[in-house]
C-alpha cells in the first residue's frame, strides 16, 4: 500500500507531502495506482523547479518508493495551489481504488 501524509501550515495550507510504500496493484511496471502517484507527485516538484520559486531548485527526497517534498514558507498563491491540486489528486486516487492501495493522511482534512 502507497500511504501519503500531508504537511500543512499554521493557516491549514498544504505545505509538502511524503509519499511511500508501492500500491500492489498490479505488476511492477504496469501498476496504474504507483504511476498515476508518482505523475502527480512528479508534476508538483516540476512546477517548483521550472518556476525557481524564490530562485531556488527545490529540496526534495526519492528513493525508490518514497519520495518527500516539502516548499519553503512565504510561498505565492500559486504555489499553494499546485501543492492542493497535489493533494486533491491523491485523494481521488484513494477515492477511486480505495484504500486498500492508497491511503492519504491530513490530520486537518479527517
Amino acid at each position: 500500500m502507497i500511504t501519503a501524509r500531508i504537511f500543512r501550515d499554521n493557516q491549514k495550507k498544504v505545505t509538502g507531502f511524503e509519499i511511500s510504500g508501492h500500491a500492489g496493484y498490479a505488476e511492477e511496471g504496469s501498476d496504474i495506482i504507483c504511476a498515476a502517484v508518482s505523475a502527480i507527485a512528479y508534476t508538483a516538484i516540476g512546477y517548483f523547479d521550472e518556476k525557481k520559486i524564490g530562485g531556488r531548485v527545490p529540496r526534495y527526497s526519492i528513493k525508490d518508493g518514497y519520495m518527500k517534498f516539502e516548499i519553503d514558507a512565504n510561498n505565492t498563491e500559486s504555489a499553494y495551489a499546485v501543492m492542493e491540486a497535489a493533494f486533491i489528486g491523491l485523494k481521488q486516487i484513494e477515492y477511486s481504488y480505495g484504500d486498500e492501495y492508497i491511503k492519504v493522511i491530513d490530520k486537518s482534512f479527517d
